[in-house]
């Protein structure tokens, strides 16, 4: 379940499965065009709608509502216009994760890389002075190389 909440009330919890995402609405779509289009399907709790991204929110009562309004509405016409509709898994990304991954691994092969370079060039250890990687110590920050 995911919690959220807006200007106009209070926070309440969104259930997982619940919402369906329409894109490639008409610029002038209503809800109430939405309504009926989507409302066959089962109860619609809330419609959240983005015109100038001419995208929205359905959420429905049950996930089997909001499963079958995804599979039967994508690719129909909504006011002259062809959407997609697709079920939102309302589940935490774990995008970060994947990013740090990928850096660290960057970061291993720029270190061997650098070894082997230090090494063809200097016969060994930098005489005077340090080599390697510096990487700060957020994710996504800088990497200095060090001669």
């Amino acid at each position: 379940m995911v919690r959220t909440g807006d200007k106009q009330g209070p926070k309440r919890l969104i259930r997982s499965g619940t919402r369906v995402l329409v894109r490639d609405l008409p610029e002038k779509v209503r809800k109430t065009s939405l309504q009926s289009a989507f409302g066959d399907f089962g109860n619609v709790v809330r419609i959240e709608l983005m015109p100038e991204q001419r995208t929205a929110y359905i959420e429905y009562e049950e996930p089997r509502d909001a499963e079958d309004a995804a599979k039967e509405m994508d690719g129909k016409m909504v006011e002259k216009a062809k959407v997609r509709a697709k079920l939102m898994d309302d589940r935490p990304r774990a995008a970060m994760d994947h990013a740090i991954r990928v850096q660290e691994a960057c970061l291993a092969h720029l270190e061997t890389r650098a070894a082997e370079h230090q090494q063809r060039i200097f016969g060994g250890a930098a005489r005077g002075g340090t080599w390697g990687i510096e990487q700060s110590g957020r994710p996504g920050g800088s990497i200095r190389f060090l001669f």
